[in-house]
């Protein structure tokens, strides 16, 4: 809710607008070798034609390891794009979509979303420590 009392989103539903959604889901890693070890064997799922050697070098980081999961999960990549290519007969034209992981956010958010209410811009990334130094 933004100051002047009105809900954030709740703009009437009008032919040719733009949509943008941000979804923030945050993790965290209890065992980093087992997680990276089944982000590879996803990998190789995920691309059947792959090297042996692929996987390595293709989930290699975090960022890698989250993406794929996410992927096979069916929450991002193709699988995704296809359930929802099944709402254009309802007007939903699909556009390009962006994701981005962020580590070691200093504010998690909470599993109980209702806690993380009163927080502020949840979608805020933490400043860069580069620029908190200068």
């Amino acid at each position: 809710m933004s100051g002047d009392g009105t809900v954030s989103g709740d703009d009437p539903l009008v032919d040719g607008m733009s949509l943008s959604l941000r979804l923030r889901r945050d993790f965290s890693v209890a065992d980093a070798a087992r997680l990276l070890a089944a982000a590879r064997r996803i990998y190789q799922d995920l691309n059947p034609d792959a090297g042996a050697d692929e996987a390595p070098a293709m989930v290699s980081c975090a960022a890698d390891a989250l993406f794929v999961i996410l992927e096979h999960a069916g929450l991002l990549g193709e699988d995704a794009d296809s359930r929802l290519e099944g709402y254009t007969r309802d007007g939903l034209k699909l556009g390009g979509w962006q994701a981005q992981v962020v580590a070691n956010e200093p504010w998690p958010l909470s599993p109980e979303p209702r806690h993380d209410c009163l927080r502020g811009d949840v979608f805020a990334l933490p400043p860069d420590q580069t620029e908190a130094e200068q």
